[in-house]
Order: structure tokens, then C-alpha cells, then sequence
């Protein structure tokens, strides 16, 4: 976690320095875990730093913004910036003395309370939770979201689950994937995507994906469809819409002529996204052969979806197993008949969306299994 710490005196610095070092020092929990990365800045005296331009930078730059000094001070900083819980940072001040670790934003998604607690296990300070499922023990959908991985599509669906769940009402959660462990208090499991009030799944939307699915039951491949309803057929009021959870479980094999930019990639993906009903944010890794991994349309395209690029020799990708579109054009230019398609299955998950042809670009997508757990870190 990159965290970027402003102090407003000096005894507030010495103990925004302890803080760091505690912090840093932290040892890391998994593979996946980079550890934390802090920055301390002085907001007084000599070599003071304007405290608007800081917050801009570090607002953009950090996971996480520690304020040393008065919680009013970190108010006003970041009134400016505050612009959605599914996005913000999170924000916590501690006062100089040590005593109180506040989070004052994002306390489920960004994970502004885990981080208040762990400055001040760090500083010796009493932490302040605030948010109402934490003090009374209900569980957070949104907390658990982030640690599991899954991105929210609609976060202000978030407020409506966890109201239900301080009521003392119950939820349904479906999911696409399988989920180990015992299902928090007030939460059912659903087999109907329909019927569910949280949905974990790739697809967007309440019906998205559904030919996608069904050629995964029947093993015919085919982009998803629209439906319609019989005429005369009168409409009910919807219900409210679920609260969408997104898996990284989408493999994207790309193809790509030589020199294709990072914007023709994108069009290309994002329409592959709308056809197979695959919400952007599922697909955790790009995939392709390895003459293209210096392609910097194709590099950039990466960093700028945050996604990792995994490359195949043309043998490699020759003895992945499954349908594909042969193409004796892309066997002669490559030494292999497909490259998408092929580089998507390579990973050992399912052909769900063949490969779709863009403007220069190839795409398809595969499905990997990844198994959730209720069971918390």
C-alpha cells in the first residue's frame, strides 16, 4: 500500500517517522502483497510543502493518505478531491500526540479503518471506528469486496445491502464462482442470479452474459445475443438492481498487427467487452505471443488497464488444446494458425467469447476458476 503522510509539527513528524518505519517494516502477507510504501512530508517549517499541492499529488498518487495533526485540517484538504467511495483513497489523521487514529474516508473500499488500526498498532494510539457495521458487527459487504479482490460496479448499490443487514434483514448473494467457508449472519446463498441482491460474477449487468453462460453448459461458442419479450406482454416495475460485484477471473487474448496503438487496442477490447456482456474490470491478464511483447500499443494498452502481459512462443501456443479459428494468413506471419484465441486458452481456462476482429486488433476472451472464501484475512 503506498501511503503518503503529512505532519504539521514537529513532535506530530517524529511520530509520522516512528509511524513509517513501523510501517514499513511490516512484513508482507502473500506474493501478491508489495508491502507498504510510505512518504513523509513536513507541512511547517523549513522545507514545508503547500499543503493544496501535496494533497492533489498524493491524492492521485497514494492508495493512502495519513494526516498527522488535526482531523479538520485533513477535512478541508481533501473536501476538493472527495468524488466516489468506489474510487477514493483512503484518509485517516492521527493526532501529534499519538493517542487517536481516525479514518475519515473510505473505511470499507479503501481500506481507511484497516489502516487506522494499523497506524495505531504502529503509534500505540486507540483507532476511532465509525462506520455502523463495524461497531455493531454486521458484516461489510465492501470491506470483504476489497479483500477478495472484486471491483464494484455500482457502489451505491452498497448502501442498500448493508441498511438491510442493520436491520436485522437478510441478503442474497450469488456468485459465478465458488465460495468457501460459512456465509456471514444474515447472508443466503442464491442459485437464481435473478433473485439475488449481491451478484459475484464477470458479466455486467442483471441478464449479461447469459448466452455466455449457456455455451459454457452446452460447449457452443457464441457472442451474447439481446432477448425480447412477447408482445402484449406488459412490463413490471423492476426490481432494484443488485449490488454487482466483478471477478478477475477474464483471460483476454489479443492479436495485433505490428505498430497497432495502445487506442486501437482499446476500441477493439471494449467492444469484445459489450458483445460478450464482460465487464472491462474481470479481466486480469492480457495474453499474447511472445514476437508481440515488445509492442508498446500493446504495453501501454496494459499499463493503462493495470493488467499484467503474458506472452507464448509460437510452439507454446501450438499445443494449447481446444477450437479455434485457424487462420493460414496468421500461421505463416507467426508460425502459429491462432493467436488470440489461443493465448487466452493457455492459462487452462474455458473459450467463452471466440475472437472478435477490430480495426487491426483480434480479441478473445477465456474464463479462469478462482475460488472466494467468507473467511477473512
Amino acid at each position: 500500500m503506498r501511503v503518503s503522510c503529512i505532519a504539521f509539527t514537529e513532535r506530530g513528524y517524529a511520530l509520522a517517522e516512528r509511524t513509517a518505519r513501523a510501517l514499513s517494516d511490516c512484513a508482507q502477507t502473500g506474493e501478491d502483497d508489495p508491502g507498504w510504501g510510505v512518504s513523509v512530508s513536513r507541512g511547517f517549517g523549513e522545507g514545508k510543502v503547500d499543503l493544496r499541492a501535496w494533497t492533489a499529488l498524493a491524492w492521485e498518487a497514494s492508495d493512502a493518505l495519513l494526516f498527522v495533526g488535526a482531523a479538520g485540517i485533513a477535512v478541508r484538504a481533501i473536501a476538493p478531491h472527495v468524488a466516489s467511495k468506489a474510487s477514493d483513497p483512503a484518509v485517516v489523521a492521527i493526532d501529534e500526540a499519538g493517542r487517536f487514529a481516525v479514518p475519515l474516508l473510505s473505511g470499507h473500499l479503501g481500506g481507511a479503518n484497516e489502516l487506522a488500526q494499523t497506524v495505531a498498532r504502529a503509534a500505540g494510539a486507540i483507532p476511532v471506528i465509525t462506520t455502523a457495521t463495524d461497531v455493531r458487527g454486521v458484516w461489510a459487504v465492501d470491506t470483504w469486496a476489497r479483500c477478495a479482490g472484486l471491483a464494484v460496479s455500482n457502489p451505491e448499490a452498497i448502501k442498500r445491502v448493508s441498511a438491510r443487514l442493520l436491520s436485522g434483514g437478510r441478503v442474497a448473494l450469488y456468485s459465478d464462482m465458488p465460495i468457501s467457508g460459512q456465509p456471514p449472519e444474515g447472508v443466503d446463498i442464491a442459485s437464481d442470479r435473478a433473485r439475488a441482491d449481491i451478484v459475484v460474477s464477470p458479466f455486467a449487468g442483471a441478464n449479461a452474459g447469459a448466452s455466455v453462460r449457456a455455451a459454457e453448459t452446452t460447449g457452443e461458442v457464441m457472442p451474447a445475443g439481446e432477448t425480447g419479450k412477447p408482445a402484449g406482454v406488459r412490463a413490471q416495475a423492476p426490481a432494484p438492481e443488485p449490488l454487482r460485484l466483478v471477478v478477475p477471473c477474464i483471460v483476454a487474448g489479443i492479436g495485433c498487427r505490428r505498430g497497432a496503438c495502445a487506442e486501437a487496442i482499446e476500441e477493439a477490447f471494449l467492444l469484445a467487452c459489450g458483445q460478450a456482456g464482460i465487464s472491462p474490470s474481470a479481466v486480469r491478464e492480457a495474453a499474447t505471443i511472445d514476437v508481440k511483447a515488445h509492442e508498446e500499443g500493446l504495453l501501454a494498452f496494459c499499463r493503462a488497464r493495470n493488467i499484467s502481459l503474458a506472452t507464448y512462443s509460437a510452439e507454446e501456443l501450438s499445443q494449447v488444446e481446444g477450437s479455434v479459428s485457424p487462420s493460414d494468413f496468421v500461421r505463416a506471419t507467426v508460425g502459429v494458425d491462432n493467436v488470440c484465441e489461443r493465448a487466452a486458452l493457455a492459462d487452462g481456462g474455458k473459450l467463452i467469447f471466440p475472437k472478435l476482429a477490430h480495426g487491426g486488433v483480434t480479441v478473445a476472451f477465456s474464463k479462469v476458476t478462482i475460488e472466494l472464501s467468507f473467511k477473512e484475512r
